[in-house]
């Protein structure tokens, strides 16, 4: 099944309908849930001293900042993430060559299981203050793009609705 909008398509009703209601869920979404990681305080966070086990990596090639580095542990259950946000290539590479065993010491969100700061011999690779910058940064755009969407879904719904007001107002009655 496939499914395209173009100009062809847009210039049907129900397709902008479909449009619009699809763009103000994404901007709703994206404006409401603009809270995913902010507002996260030290004190939310927890100190976990843990064993390096492993790193993986994953990375979309067509998008800008989708890096997602997860880490896990010989003594921690959970595996834990650096935010996309955070994940540059010095972290990421330092990350990728860190050997097995290596003690760490994180600061982590455990309802999010993130980690907001992370320390590897006593060398700060991730500072809470930076970390929650880059966050802040990153949720500052997506709030953006969820009003740039809610503004074209109104558009969309308002090039639907507003003719077919206007036609129902103006229906001449049928001559008998």
């Amino acid at each position: 099944m496939e499914f395209s909008f173009n100009l062809e398509n847009l210039q049907k009703p129900k397709s902008r309908l479909l449009l619009g209601v699809l763009l103000l869920a994404i901007g709703v979404t994206c404006i409401l849930g603009n809270t995913w990681n902010l507002g996260v305080t030290e004190s939310d966070c927890i100190t976990v001293e843990a064993t390096f086990e492993d790193c993986k990596y994953y990375s979309m090639k067509e998008a800008n900042d989708s890096n997602s580095i997860y880490l896990s542990f010989e003594d921690y259950p959970s595996t834990l993430d650096i935010h996309p946000s955070c994940a540059n290539d010095r972290l990421t590479q330092k990350l990728m060559e860190l050997k097995s065993g290596t003690e760490m010491q994180l600061l982590v969100n455990e309802e999010a299981r993130c980690i907001y700061e992370l320390k590897v011999a006593g060398e700060t690779w991730l500072s809470y203050d930076e970390a929650t910058e880059k966050i802040g940064n990153n949720m500052i755009l997506v709030k953006n793009i969820g009003y740039v969407a809610l503004a074209a879904g109104i558009i969309c719904l308002f090039t639907v609705i507003v003719p077919l007001i206007w036609k129902l107002l103006h229906k001449t009655p049928k001559m008998k």
